[in-house]
C-alpha cells in the first residue's frame, strides 16, 4: 500500500478557520482603537471647553483675548476684549493662559490623537466665522474619525454645526467605510 503525503480536507479547513479567527480579531482590534480615538477626541474637546468656561468665569474674558503672545498673567491682558481671537498674539497666548489659568489642563492635553498639537485658527469654515481648533498643515485627520466625531458631538454634516470638514460626509453615511485624510475644524469660541 502506498502512503499518501499531504493535508486532509479536514486539516486544511481547521487551518483556514484559525486564520479567519486571527484576521477577525485583528480587524476588530482596529475598530476598537479607532472608536477609542473618537471618544478620546470628544473628551479632549469637552475638557478644553470646560477650561475655557472656567477661565471666563474667573477672569471675565476668553483666554488670549486682548493679550500679547508671551503673556502669562491674565491681569496684564489690556488689549481689546471682543470675544474672539483674531491676531497671532492672541492665539499664541491662548494655550499658555488656558493651561496656567485653569489648573485642569496640562500641556499634554493640547496633543491630539492624530499626533500633533491643536492650534487655534480664526477664520471662516463653510460660511461660519469663528475661532476653531485645527491641526497645522491641513488634511491631518483621518476622515473616518472626523466623521464619527461630528456625529458624536455635533450634527454629522460636514458643512454645518460646530464640526466642519473639507471632505463631504452626511449624517446617514457610514463613517467607517470612508478612507483618506481630511482637514477638520472644531468651533471653540463664538
Amino acid at each position: 500500500m502506498r502512503r499518501q503525503r499531504g493535508f486532509t480536507l479536514i486539516e486544511l479547513a481547521i487551518v483556514l478557520v484559525i486564520i479567519g479567527l486571527i484576521l477577525g480579531m485583528v480587524f476588530k482590534g482596529r475598530q476598537l482603537i479607532d472608536s477609542a480615538k473618537v471618544k478620546s477626541t470628544a473628551a479632549q474637546y469637552n475638557k478644553i471647553l470646560a477650561a475655557i468656561n472656567i477661565f471666563y468665569d474667573r477672569y471675565g474674558f476668553f483666554p488670549g483675548d486682548g493679550c500679547l503672545a508671551d503673556e502669562t498673567d491674565p491681569g496684564n491682558c489690556t488689549g481689546t476684549k471682543d470675544g474672539i481671537l483674531t491676531s497671532d498674539d492672541e492665539t499664541s497666548a491662548f494655550w499658555t493662559l488656558l493651561i496656567d489659568g485653569t489648573g485642569i489642563l496640562s500641556r499634554a492635553d493640547r496633543r491630539s490623537v492624530f499626533g500633533q498639537d491643536w492650534q487655534i485658527w480664526y477664520g471662516t469654515a463653510h460660511g461660519l466665522t469663528a475661532d476653531w481648533l485645527d491641526l497645522p498643515g491641513g488634511n491631518q485627520m483621518d476622515v473616518r474619525i472626523l466623521c464619527a466625531l461630528d456625529k458624536m458631538i455635533d450634527d454629522g454634516e460636514y458643512n454645518t454645526g460646530d464640526v466642519r470638514s473639507n471632505r463631504v460626509y452626511h449624517d446617514d453615511d457610514n463613517c467607517w467605510g470612508m478612507s483618506g485624510q481630511a482637514d477638520g475644524w472644531i468651533k471653540i469660541l463664538p
